[in-house]
């Protein structure tokens, strides 16, 4: 037993190498077994169990409960530069240090159970859903209401999914990854290296017809490629381990709208990600976004883990606007001057509820937009002005009051309240705002074909024999006078 502990402290001298009280237990018991060898042979297991043990205690293995899950509420610092950090460094026992990130701005990742998202028709109730943004593109075919959906099993966090609603017609639509995008493959430990590939179909409707598709495919391939420590403004020294991800993905359209050109284009979207991982923080303590540009890394997008911080850079626009006419009448338009200060280059509005249309070819980026309004009630407008120091945000809740033109001829997008749903038998529409009013009703299957079609006298209340209907989501369109009236509803045969 004293020729093992003047061993090790003989190690503990010319190697360097820092011995655990608990690996004196574990050698004793081998010393019988340790005395029958050489000393050579000694000196070498001695040294391999040092190691062995001192590497597997520092190494972390992440697994599925490192994800995040329904109703985790995690804020996250964005950083705009990050001039001389390395980002591309790894190894063994590896310190990294990004203390000096200064961030711009912060914004906060809301996971929501799919049951309490607009999609539940789409994604059940298993899913998880992150909204990426309230509203994307602009025209007829912008995007609301953006949510990513992802399923976390002991084996996988993947994303299976899109929802989404179109400018044009807010009614829940989305498409799903018949081979899922498998983010992370558990459990993660250092070296190993696993390769997948995704494929998206969305498709694209609008009153229950199809008008194209969205589609994306490609490969990931994950690489754990470093564990260690790591320091950022959040904390100091995390045990994390370190992926390295390579993503080859193309995005295409597919329009084809009767009576105009079809619409056909691909671009590619590839990209290289650094995820720090930890044991406590739910998302990557550091997720580096960037490209692999003649063998130098250059980082597009930089995010980290953090705390509330008060954020202001005096150097940030300051975002403000105001309106020609904040009590227009339907189908008038509203002229909005963008007063933001400190020099804007770039702008956001995003107005709530989405009954509107952007005019004289502005569009919800333009500085100073017109937009015109077809449906009476209150609306939320928000302006979000940003520069490369930074970006700022003013609400106006309930600013612009749109009253009723009794003489202009609209079409209102107006979603109704049906029952029971998902239906067996018959399913009711209430239609207080409607009786006496002549009545046209369309059901559409999720193919788009017409399974139901009818004209009624408006009462007030509508009810439907759906029982011919096989199990599955339908769309019913009624049209009454100058409206359009539209509900979702789902048939399940008990």
């Amino acid at each position: 037993m004293l020729s093992i502990l003047t061993a090790l402290d003989g190690l503990n001298k010319k190697h360097k190498i820092i011995i655990d009280k608990k690996l004196v237990i574990i050698l004793s018991n081998l010393y019988f077994i340790i005395m029958a060898m050489s000393n050579y042979k000694v000196i070498t297991i001695i040294i391999s169990l040092v190691v062995f043990i001192n590497n597997s205690k520092s190494q972390i293995t992440i697994t599925s409960t490192e994800m995040p899950s329904a109703n985790d509420t995690i804020r996250y610092s964005i950083v705009q530069q990050a001039l001389g950090a390395d980002f591309k460094s790894t190894g063994t026992n590896k310190t990294w240090n990004f203390s000096s990130l200064n961030a711009s701005s912060q914004d906060i990742y809301h996971f929501k159970s799919s049951s309490t998202t607009p999609y539940i028709f789409n994604f059940g109730f298993g899913a998880i859903g992150l909204k990426m943004a309230d509203s994307l593109g602009t025209g007829q075919m912008g995007l609301k209401d953006i949510y990513n959906f992802f399923k976390k099993s002991t084996s996988r966090w993947e994303a299976i999914g899109i929802g989404f609603k179109l400018s044009v017609l807010p009614v829940p639509q989305a498409g799903k990854y018949t081979n899922n995008d498998e983010i992370y493959q558990f459990p993660l430990n250092y070296g190993d290296k696993d390769s997948s590939t995704f494929n998206l179909n969305l498709p694209l409707s609008a009153y229950s017809f199809s008008i194209g598709n969205f589609f994306r495919w490609g490969t990931r391939v994950n690489y754990v490629d470093g564990w260690g420590k790591i320091t950022t403004p959040y904390k100091a020294d995390q045990e994390c381990l370190r992926i390295k991800s390579i993503i080859t993905e193309t995005d295409s359209f597919s329009i084809s709208i009767s009576g105009q050109a079809p619409i056909n284009f691909a671009f590619p979207s590839n990209r290289t990600e650094y995820k720090w991982l930890s044991k406590t923080e739910k998302i990557p303590v550091l997720e580096v976004t960037g490209n692999e540009i003649g063998g130098n890394f250059v980082a597009t997008a930089i995010k980290y883990r953090d705390n509330y911080k008060n954020i202001s850079n005096p150097l940030a626009p300051l975002a403000d606007f105001t309106a020609d006419d904040i009590t227009p009448e339907t189908g008038q338009t509203v002229n909005f001057t963008n007063l933001s200060s400190n020099n804007p280059m770039n702008f956001l509005w995003e107005i709530t509820p989405p009954n509107y249309t952007w005019e004289n070819s502005t569009n919800n980026q333009s500085k100073n937009p017109k937009v015109k309004f077809s449906a009476a009630g209150k609306y939320t407008v928000k302006l979000t002005a940003s520069n490369l120091a930074g970006k700022n945000t003013t609400t106006k809740t309930e600013y612009i009051t749109v009253n009723n033109n009794a003489s202009a001829i609209e079409l209102d997008n107006l979603m109704i309240k049906s029952y029971p749903n998902p239906a067996n038998d018959v399913i009711n529409f209430e239609l207080p705002d409607l009786k006496n009013q002549f009545i046209k009703i369309f059901v559409f299957d999720i193919n788009g074909k017409n399974v139901i079609s009818e004209n009624f006298q408006c009462n007030g209340k509508k009810s439907l024999n759906v029982s011919t209907l096989a199990e599955g989501k339908y769309s019913a369109v009624l049209l009454a006078d100058n409206s359009m009236f539209i509900s979702i509803f789902g048939v399940k045969k008990q």
